[in-house]
């Protein structure tokens, strides 16, 4: 990925990203549960106070269970290909349970009935980390839009457009990383508007400003999502 040091306004870094209240903590943006060992070496990090830092704990276990059961077509440990994931669902029944509860079967397939709320909540709070650590800027409100869709379910022109979102209209904050961003050059190209890989086939991340926040994220090249801030 390639550190970036961030050097705008350090008064910003006092406050929760998530929330806005006194910083008492720091958290991982994404959450590593999200990633598989090693991590890596800069993974993002944001400011952030106690209780948000451990209120998400058990939605981002369901999410990556969830996205882990999809993949592999069943909540059956043995056939989950991440090892953490298996791990957790041999440990905790009642998330194994919850998520086979959620099974039906459409045409022969194994369709999962998600928990739209807990799905959005986790969502939002990455959107608001990467806005923060690659814009400078606080997103506390609800955001305008969120939209998660597995990339194998869009249209060709749906996923050519979120692959390659336009450029952005406006600077980000000076000294912010997206800043730093636009002025490494490559053969004369900035390389800006490229996705933030964190973990190759885990997990990437796209931040722009222009009328709004845009961020995007993948997860385990599966489920693609949408946040806006207007």
């Amino acid at each position: 990925m390639g550190y970036i040091q961030c050097t705008a306004d350090e008064r910003a870094f006092g406050y929760c990203v998530f929330c806005g209240r006194e910083l008492t903590t720091r958290d991982h943006c994404p959450s590593i549960i999200l990633l598989d060992e090693p991590y890596p070496d800069d993974l993002p990090v944001v400011p952030a106070c106690l209780k948000c830092n451990s209120s998400f704990s058990l939605d981002e276990e369901y999410l990556a269970c969830l996205v882990a059961c999809v993949l592999a077509g069943t909540t059956d440990p043995e056939k989950i290909q991440r090892e953490k994931i298996k791990l957790i669902l041999q440990r905790k029944q009642a998330l194994r349970t919850r998520l086979e509860q959620s099974v039906t079967m459409e045409c022969g397939n194994v369709t999962f009935s998600i928990e739209a709320d807990r799905v959005g909540a986790v969502i939002t709070k990455l959107a608001r980390g990467h806005a923060f650590y690659e814009l400078h800027e606080h997103c506390l409100d609800e955001p305008a839009i969120i939209q998660c869709l597995p990339l194998d379910r869009m249209m060709p022109h749906e996923k050519q457009t979120f692959e390659n979102p336009p450029a952005p209209t406006l600077c980000p904050e000076i000294g912010s990383r997206a800043m730093h961003r636009m002025l490494i050059v490559d053969n004369g190209s900035q390389i800006f508007h490229d996705w933030i890989t964190i973990q190759n086939g885990m997990y990437r991340y796209h931040a722009s400003l222009s009328n709004n926040i845009h961020i995007r994220i993948v997860i385990q090249d599966y489920l693609a999502c949408d946040v806006i801030w207007e």
